[in-house]
């Protein structure tokens, strides 16, 4: 069911992860619609959304592991880190032999420390980076420990290396792209960006927004279909029920995206009381680990670890429970 899965929406550039929540919230008719993971608007691929109940999932997913696609520019530094900057510095940059970057890349395998930089939603005191960067303000942040799974070369030319990034969560590819350029003995940027996985949710299940608005419009203009203007006239929707059943094919279920949790199998009677009392069954609790709780193949809840609240993924349909 859709109105409790998951959706992955290859993201456009120049849109925001916020802009596209709220055109999924819209053409679905959702309340709850988040993302698990934000993308920059410079950058493309895997935006992850969960509809309805799963985003009480999002904290359970396991999307430990990122995919990018990164195009490391060389010769001018921005401000930014990325193409929406100002350029700050530009050095000369050398004919570069394949084997030679690939060692670069090579070497930042394995765990290390990694700055958040300054154009980051990383808080501070609780502010964010940016606020302080756009401010004018100089606020350091602490080095956080980041692992990098694989770093494999595409493509290098006169002033561009493409390389594909295997890294954990909470890795910047910018500071990544400066330090590339860096070890390379000039300055560079992070050019362009997408992002191909995100856990288990990946590029190859995802819906373009073509899709989406041929889906909701019958067109795959979808910046007519989904984001006219106010003085524009819009491409006719279709009725919700037709743009759900569109979506069906793409949706991703509770069951697959916490398959790397335990699973408990409860009765028909316990599974309708956890979800009216939201209080566990004593088979779903303790551990060191969430536990995923099922009536046959449904998910009706998660309970985690150190007997915090259980989350219940309701349905209007469970009958009441007999004593």
């Amino acid at each position: 069911m859709i109105a409790d899965g998951f959706v992955v929406i290859d993201k456009p550039p120049g849109v925001t992860s916020h802009d596209i929540v709220a055109v999924v919230r819209a053409v679905t008719g959702l309340k709850k619609v988040g993302h698990t993971g934000t993308l920059d608007p410079f950058a493309t691929g895997v935006l992850p959304l969960a509809l309805g109940g799963a985003t009480r999932l999002i904290s359970y997913l396991d999307e430990s592991e990122k995919i990018y696609d990164a195009f490391v520019r060389l010769g001018t530094q921005t401000d930014t880190g990325d193409p929406t900057g100002q350029t700050i510095a530009e050095a000369p940059v050398r004919a570069y032999k394949p084997r030679e970057v690939d060692a670069v890349l090579q070497s930042f395998v394995g765990e290390r420390q990694q700055t958040p930089p300054k154009y980051s939603a990383v808080k501070v005191q609780g502010k964010p980076l940016y606020a302080y960067a756009r401010a004018g303000e100089e606020v350091e942040a602490r080095a956080r420990p980041i692992r990098i799974y694989g770093m494999e070369m595409l493509e290098v030319t006169e002033d561009t290396i493409r390389v594909r990034i295997r890294c954990s969560r909470g890795t910047y590819a910018r500071v990544l792209a400066e330090q590339i350029a860096e070890q390379l003995g000039t300055v560079g940027h992070l050019g362009e960006l997408r992002r191909e996985g995100s856990g288990l949710f990946k590029l190859d299940a995802a819906v373009s927004m073509s899709r989406l608005a041929t889906i909701v419009g019958g067109s795959p203009d979808w910046i007519n279909v989904l984001r006219a203007t106010r003085r524009e006239d819009r491409v006719p929707w279709r009725d919700r029920a037709s743009i759900i059943e569109g979506l069906a094919p793409f949706a991703i279920s509770p069951a697959t995206a916490l398959a790397h949790l335990p699973r408990v199998t409860l009765s028909p009677l316990d599974a309708r009381r956890f979800i009216q009392t939201g209080v566990a069954p004593a088979s779903c609790r303790g551990g060191d680990v969430a536990v995923v709780c099922f009536e046959g193949t449904t998910v009706v809840g998660v309970v985690p670890p150190g007997g915090q609240k259980a989350v219940v993924l309701a349905r209007e349909d469970a009958p009441p429970s007999r004593s």
